[in-house]
């Protein structure tokens, strides 16, 4: 039932009953003016509900008018002000307001029956300052849990757009991890057809060579088909290496971007030291965080034994606040300066600039160079 009819009734109500139990009091010529003030009251009332704007003034004229039947017909017309006090606070006043309303309400009614017994004088005025105590008492609680319902909202609110946030988040992650994937991929085609496609045409060139030098030079033919030998073991090593990036064991498929088993093979395909240590306070990293790791090292180790010629490299892995650095260095000949950026660390900086990282590289008795990526959600 909507609050204004039920509020309504029980305003009426409190008007009604007085006024029919009092009706006794009324002489016969009295009836009529008696009638005519009760349904003006009840008129007011519904005035009320009709133009809350007026609200304020009405129920201003409602208690004096009310204190005013009480004074004039006698009875138990006294309960009349009791329906005024609960509109009133029904409008949900400060509590200065509903202070002044209460006691400006109980000097009127104080004013209303004065003049009966003093029993009932105070048994009304401590029922009204109880009445008052009750309301108030009931309109902080309302208040208190408006205040429950509304954080409550507003924590369900800040839920979803969480949750929305860390679904972004995730996609995009993923996003950056399949164009990493592709990359790679990319890069994986353009070894096999810059490497092992060269290697292939340089054979064939040798074993054409070793044909000729058959029926003139035995001993140089033999030679270059040793050469030849050679250069198929080494494609075939090369083809071993590449197979492995692409395809990985059910067994290690959940570690295929681990910074310690590109360490392990490397080492084990270079024929080259290589120390890994791991600082601050580890975490887990998203799986397109990790994939960069994974590629950068990938691509700073096989640089730093390709251009400078280097047997041993260090591996560090630093986690910071915010951030966490994967810094490689290596024993080889340093690059002529001034340095600049080859293929490989231009393909480092676009994978670190997807997600908003840096690479940096220091010059000194070791090449070094450190990738630097923000730590997503912290």
């Amino acid at each position: 039932m909507n609050m204004n009819i039920l509020l309504y009734r029980i305003r009426s109500l409190l008007v009604i009953v007085p006024a029919i139990i009092s009706i006794q009091n009324i002489e016969a010529s009295s009836y009529a003016l008696y009638i005519t003030f009760v349904l003006l009251a009840l008129l007011i009332i519904k005035a009320e509900i009709l133009f809350p704007r007026s609200t304020q003034l009405l129920l201003v004229i409602e208690l004096i008018g009310f204190t005013w039947l009480s004074d004039a017909f006698g009875g138990i017309l006294f309960l009349l002000p009791f329906s005024t006090l609960i509109a009133v606070f029904r409008t949900r006043p400060a509590p200065l307001i509903g202070t002044a309303w209460t006691a400006a309400g109980f000097i009127l009614l104080l004013t209303g029956i004065m003049d009966r017994e003093s029993e009932l004088v105070t048994a009304v005025l401590v029922l009204w300052t109880t009445f008052a105590a009750i309301l108030y008492t009931v309109n902080q609680f309302e208040n208190k849990h408006h205040q429950v319902e509304e954080l409550y909202e507003a924590l369900a609110l800040s839920h979803e757009e969480l949750e929305a946030t860390r679904r972004r988040v995730f996609e995009h992650a993923s996003q950056i991890e399949h164009y990493a994937q592709a990359e790679e991929r990319n890069r994986i085609a353009k070894d096999i057809h810059d490497d092992l496609g060269h290697r292939l045409i340089r054979v064939k060139m040798m074993s054409e060579a070793a044909i000729h030098l058959f029926d003139s030079d035995v001993d140089r033919a033999q030679s270059v088909v040793e050469q030849i030998r050679d250069q198929l073991q080494e494609s075939m090593e090369r083809m071993r290496i590449t197979v492995r990036k692409l395809v990985t064991t059910d067994e290690n498929e959940a570690r295929r971007y681990a910074l310690d088993r590109i360490v392990a093979e490397s080492a084990e395909a270079l024929g080259i030291a290589i120390s890994f240590q791991v600082h601050g306070m580890p975490r887990p990293l998203y799986p397109s965080i990790e994939l960069i790791l994974f590629k950068n090292a990938q691509e700073a180790i096989t640089n730093a034994v390709r251009h400078g010629q280097a047997f041993a490299v260090t591996v560090d892995l630093e986690f910071h606040k915010d951030s966490v650095a994967l810094k490689i260095s290596n024993n080889g000949k340093l690059p002529a300066e001034p340095f600049e950026a080859g293929l490989g660390m231009r393909g480092m900086r676009e994978r670190i600039a997807l997600i908003g990282g840096k690479l940096e590289w220091q010059l000194s008795e070791r090449f070094s160079i450190t990738t630097i990526l923000p730590l997503l959600g912290e």
